[in-house]
C-alpha cells in the first residue's frame, strides 16, 4: 500500500487489519455453512473468493479498491485450512494422525518457504506481481478440492484404513438419528 499508492500509514495498516478481521469473522461463521452445504463446495467458493481478492489487489487502481481485495482475501483464506485438516482426518487411506501430520508438515514448508520466495518476487518483479504469483497456487488448490469429497456430509460411509480402524475410535450415531 505504501509503495504502490503512497498512502498514509493508517490506510496502509488497514489492509492487514481488514484482512485479519475478515479471516476471524468468516472463520467463526462458516462452520454452519460447511455443515449445510458440502465442505468441498465451501472450500471451492472460498478459494475462488481468495483468487478474486488477489487479482483485485494486484490490479487495484486505487487504495480503497485494494482494501476491498484484502477483505476478499481474508474471507477466502478463512476456513480453507480448517476444512483441509478435517478432510485429512476423515480420509481412510491411512490413519488420521498420519494424514493430519503430513498436511501439517506441508504447511510448515509453505509457511517457511513462501514469504522469502514472495519477497524475492516482489523485490525483483514488483509487489503487484507477487500477488499474481500466488494465483497459480490458488488454482492448484481448487483442483485439489476433490480430496475433500470424502469429507462431504451425506455421501455415504467410507472404507476404513485397516480392519481394526472402527474399533480404535468410538462410533457416532448417523446424522439425523433420534437419540431420545
Amino acid at each position: 500500500m505504501r509503495d504502490v499508492f503512497a498512502v498514509e500509514p493508517f490506510v496502509g495498516g488497514l489492509s492487514v487489519t481488514i484482512f485479519s478481521l475478515l479471516i476471524a469473522i468468516a472463520r467463526f461463521s462458516l462452520d454452519p455453512v460447511a455443515d449445510r452445504y458440502s465442505p468441498r463446495s465451501v472450500a471451492a467458493v472460498l478459494l475462488g473468493i481468495a483468487a478474486i481478492g488477489l487479482m483485485t489487489v494486484a490490479t487495484a487502481p486505487h487504495p480503497y479498491v485494494a482494501l476491498i481485495g484484502f477483505a476478499l482475501m481474508g474471507i477466502g483464506c478463512s476456513s480453507v485450512y480448517p476444512l483441509a485438516i478435517s478432510a485429512a482426518a476423515r480420509r481412510t487411506d491411512r490413519p488420521a494422525s498420519v494424514n493430519v501430520a503430513a498436511l501439517g508438515q506441508m504447511t510448515f514448508v509453505v509457511f517457511f518457504a513462501g514469504p522469502p520466495l514472495l519477497g524475492f518476487i516482489a523485490e525483483h518483479f514488483g509487489i503487484r506481481f507477487s500477488y499474481w504469483a500466488v494465483v497459480p497456487m490458488i488454482i492448484a488448490a481448487l483442483l485439489a478440492t476433490k480430496a475433500l469429497a470424502g469429507a462431504d456430509a451425506g455421501r455415504g460411509p467410507s472404507e476404513p484404513a485397516h480392519p481394526m480402524a472402527n474399533t480404535l475410535r468410538p462410533s457416532s450415531p448417523p446424522r439425523g438419528a433420534d437419540l431420545s
